[in-house]
């Protein structure tokens, strides 16, 4: 709590003695850029638990140089990204989207018709260990934030054997469409 003594003017431009307390409660913007390559990172996620994705989502080939901001369900930015030609668009049940290269959707989702895919990833994930908000260099070039209670995840295959390319999942998001193996 920040506590600020302001002395007042009178009329004639003379100070005030009398003063006046004011309390304000500020919220520190405590934002934590951490390196997703760190040691500390992939040594924790090498040993985290297996987990595969869950249910379907919608799916649509992207626009050359298309732009998507991906928004949480809660409704805070996550990232923007831009579309190369050939990547994909997917948007999960609750309306985040993402782009996805041709290889990593393919590998990670199945046609099941009319732009619908079900997914067939699985991912180490953990804790944001950090206990506050972060930020990471997204591989795609641009920042990624999560909240301290976001998880930070790399793609492995059903064995755990990983990408090595750590990302941001927001801990709801996660919770309703990730199950452990």
């Amino acid at each position: 709590m920040l506590q600020l003594n302001i002395i007042g003017l009178r009329q004639s431009g003379e100070p005030c003695h009398e003063g006046v307390v004011v309390k304000a409660h500020f919220k520190e913007n405590t934002v934590e850029k951490i390196d997703r390559k760190a040691q500390q990172v992939i040594s924790a996620l090498s040993t985290a638990p297996v987990f595969k994705k869950q249910g379907q989502v919608k799916a649509r080939r992207a626009t050359a140089d298309e732009e998507i901001t991906t928004v949480l369900e809660g409704g805070a930015k996550e990232t923007v990204n831009r579309a190369k030609q050939g990547d994909w668009i997917v948007t999960n049940p609750g309306g985040e989207q993402y782009i996805l290269n041709d290889t990593k959707f393919l590998g990670r989702y199945e046609d099941v018709g009319d732009g619908v895919y079900a997914a067939k990833g699985h991912c180490r994930s953990i804790l944001n260990p950090f206990g506050k908000p972060i930020e990471i260099m997204a591989s795609w070039g641009a920042p990624q934030n999560g909240d301290e209670r976001c998880m930070i995840a790399d793609t492995c295959d059903a064995n755990g054997k990983c990408d090595g390319e750590p990302y941001l999942i927001d801990a709801d998001a996660f919770a309703k469409t990730y199950k452990q193996v």
